[in-house]
């Protein structure tokens, strides 16, 4: 029971610094044509250069801009949902895993007295042996959960990265031959011209198409 408890915190402190790992691994941006690929290949470097393909012959005009990943992280609302979402179902599941383990250690302490003294009858101890299995299931459960929310954020955060390739894409529309990324944690690009950094731009923009998503109507199934 002991270790399942720890296991689980372990677990829940390294989904919510899992999503930060991996948007902060977002590669530049493909300023080309999407193709879709499978759920493995998200989990990737999403964003990766390709040549631009156009239906409209554009001339090559060595136009670079680069996106600073670390305002991104910050200011999406998209992620910071994303983080509030995983913070509060751990918390959740924290509080259901301290109730768990109070109650184990008084059945377990409840269970031990009574069988040393011998004042309860078999069926008792059976009922009372019962209700300690039932617990531990229910650690069980929460371990399940802790999978699913990992899973959950890794699904989400994939989205996320997807979201953001496509719509650089729509959103470039041949104004850059080159869309790259910057962030402190990984310094990929060691000076860049502040003229070039179309960071807020692309911030805003996110922002605002994510607000008409959420702000849209869900279809019911």
């Amino acid at each position: 029971m002991n270790k399942i408890l720890v296991g689980i915190n372990v677990v829940l402190i390294a989904a919510v610094a899992f999503l930060f790992y991996k948007i902060n691994k977002i590669s530049p941006a493909d300023t080309g044509k999407v193709t879709e690929g499978s759920s493995s290949e998200l989990k990737k470097d999403s964003i990766k250069p390709r040549t631009v393909v156009n239906s409209v012959s554009t001339p090559v005009t060595g136009k670079i801009a680069f996106v600073n990943i670390d305002q991104i992280n910050e200011q999406s609302s998209e992620v910071n949902d994303l983080i509030a979402e995983a913070k509060r179902t751990k918390g959740n599941i924290e509080s259901s895993v301290e109730s768990l383990s109070q109650k184990y250690q008084t059945k377990m302490e409840e269970y031990q007295t009574s069988a040393k003294a011998g004042i309860r009858s078999q069926a008792d101890m059976e009922s009372l042996a019962k209700e300690i299995q039932g617990i531990e299931r229910e650690a069980q459960n929460k371990q399940l959960q802790m999978d699913n929310l990992s899973m959950n954020i890794n699904e989400k955060n994939a989205a996320f990265q997807q979201g953001l390739k496509q719509f650089l894409v729509k959103w470039n529309n041949g104004r850059y031959d080159y869309i790259l990324t910057y962030s402190e944690a990984i310094p990929s690009m060691l000076l860049g011209n502040a003229a070039l950094d179309i960071t807020k731009e692309v911030i805003d923009q996110v922002n605002e198409e994510y607000k008409s998503r959420k702000t849209m109507p869900k279809i019911k199934k």
